[in-house]
C-alpha cells in the first residue's frame, strides 16, 4: 500500500510540471464540408498565419472540405460559410507571435496544418494570405475563375497540372520572402497575371497551354529569377524598370531586341502571341524557351 502511494504522489506532483514545460503537444482537428451552390460562383476565402497550407481538388463535385489540425495554445481558427453569399472563409490566427515555444518538436510534422479540398464543378473566386509557412496548391482540373495568393514569408508553390475548364479573368501572385515555384502557369488559362517576387528565389513556367493573346507581368526586387516560356507561341517581352541596370539578364538565344523590346525570332511566324513585361530587381534574371 504504501509503494502505491509513493508512485500516485510522483505522478500528482511531477506529471503536471511536465506537461507544463511542454514536453507535450495537444492538437486539435477540426473537418468541415460545405455545400456549394451549383449556378453561382463560389468564394473561398483563406486567412492562415502560419504553418502548412493544402489546396487540392476534391472528390466531390459541389463540395468544401476543410481539415484543420493545430495546437490549441498557440492558435485559434474559425470557419464562415454563408449559404446565402456561397462564401466559405477560413481563417486560422496565431494567438502571440512574440512567444516562441523552444520544446516544440518539429520533426514529429508541422505545429499547424490547413487542408482545403474544392469542388470541380462549379466557378471559383479563390482569395489566399498567407503569413508564414509553407503552400502547396494543386489547382489541377479545378474552375478557377480569379486566383489571388500573398504570401509573406517561406515556400509557396502552385501547380497547373492540368487545364482549367474555364478562362480565368486574372491571376495575382505575391511571395515577399522565400522560395516560389510556379508550375505550368499556362493552364491556368488567364487573361492577365500579376506576379510579385520579392526576397529570395522565384521560379515562373509558363509552359502547358497558355491561350494567345495573354499578358503576364513580373515583378522583381532582389534575388534569382528564371522563367520558361513556351516554344509555341511568339513571345514579345519587355524588360525595363528603376533597377534593371543591377540585374544579371541571361536570356535565350532564340530573343532578339529592337528598340527596347525583345522577340523570338518566330514570332512574325506564328499566330498565337504572348506578352510579357519583366521589371527584374537586383539579383539574376534568366529566361528560357522550353
Amino acid at each position: 500500500m504504501k509503494k502505491r502511494w509513493i508512485i500516485a504522489f510522483i505522478f500528482s506532483v511531477f506529471l503536471p510540471l511536465w506537461m507544463v514545460s511542454g514536453q507535450i503537444d495537444f492538437y486539435e482537428t477540426r473537418e468541415e464540408t460545405f455545400q456549394a451552390v451549383p449556378d453561382r460562383p463560389l468564394e473561398v476565402l483563406l486567412e492562415v498565419d502560419a504553418g502548412k497550407l493544402i489546396v487540392e481538388k476534391g472528390l466531390d463535385p459541389y463540395k468544401v472540405t476543410v481539415i484543420m489540425k493545430y495546437t490549441d495554445r498557440e492558435f485559434k481558427e474559425r470557419i464562415d460559410m454563408d449559404e446565402n453569399k456561397n462564401r466559405v472563409k477560413i481563417t486560422l490566427n496565431r494567438k502571440n507571435w512574440f512567444k516562441i515555444h523552444h520544446d516544440r518538436q518539429k520533426e514529429d510534422g508541422p505545429w499547424a496544418e490547413v487542408t482545403v479540398l474544392l469542388p470541380y464543378a462549379v466557378d471559383i473566386l479563390f482569395d489566399a494570405n498567407i503569413k508564414a509557412g509553407e503552400a502547396q496548391l494543386v489547382m489541377d482540373g479545378i474552375r478557377l475563375r480569379e486566383f489571388s495568393m500573398n504570401h509573406w514569408i517561406g515556400e509557396l508553390e502552385v501547380r497547373f497540372n492540368e487545364p482549367n475548364p474555364i478562362m480565368m479573368d486574372f491571376l495575382d501572385i505575391t511571395a515577399k520572402v522565400g522560395e516560389t515555384r510556379l508550375i505550368h502557369l499556362g493552364n491556368a488559362h488567364f487573361h492577365r497575371a500579376d506576379i510579385n517576387g520579392g526576397v529570395g528565389e522565384l521560379q515562373v513556367d509558363f509552359t502547358g497551354d497558355l491561350q494567345s493573346q495573354s499578358q503576364a507581368n513580373i515583378d522583381l526586387d532582389i534575388g534569382e529569377a528564371s522563367v520558361l516560356l513556351p516554344q509555341n507561341m511568339g513571345v514579345m517581352m519587355q524588360i525595363g524598370g528603376g533597377f534593371s541596370f543591377l540585374s544579371e539578364k541571361n536570356l535565350d538565344n532564340s530573343f532578339y531586341k529592337r528598340g527596347k523590346t525583345y522577340y523570338s525570332d518566330d514570332y512574325e511566324e506564328k499566330e498565337q502571341k504572348f506578352i510579357l513585361r519583366i521589371t527584374p530587381g537586383l539579383g539574376d534574371l534568366k529566361v528560357d524557351r522550353e
